[in-house]
């Protein structure tokens, strides 16, 4: 009877074993997925960015030679010339 329980100990701390590596396994494939993750997530911050600035740099010039206009600061072909120099 005791040879009986010893394999059933042995055979209980196997399976153990192998729940804990398996687990340890799939915790070190997810903290690889979540780094590439956090990775691709700045890159796409820094697009983000480079894309809003490049939107603002297209945008504003049209914006001020509409308030300069309305304000009467400048004439058209000066506003004009102003606009066609940042391009």
């Amino acid at each position: 009877m005791s040879s009986v329980r010893y394999l059933l100990v042995i055979v209980l701390v196997g399976v153990l074993s192998l729940l804990t590596v398996s687990e340890h396994v799939e915790r070190t494939r997810l903290g690889y997925a979540i780094r590439e993750l956090e990775r691709e997530r700045a890159r796409l911050r820094e697009e983000e960015k480079a894309a809003l600035l490049a939107y603002e740099q297209a945008v504003v010039p049209e914006l001020l030679v509409r308030r300069a206009a309305a304000l009467g600061v400048a004439g058209p072909d000066e506003l004009a010339a102003l606009v066609g120099a940042s391009r």
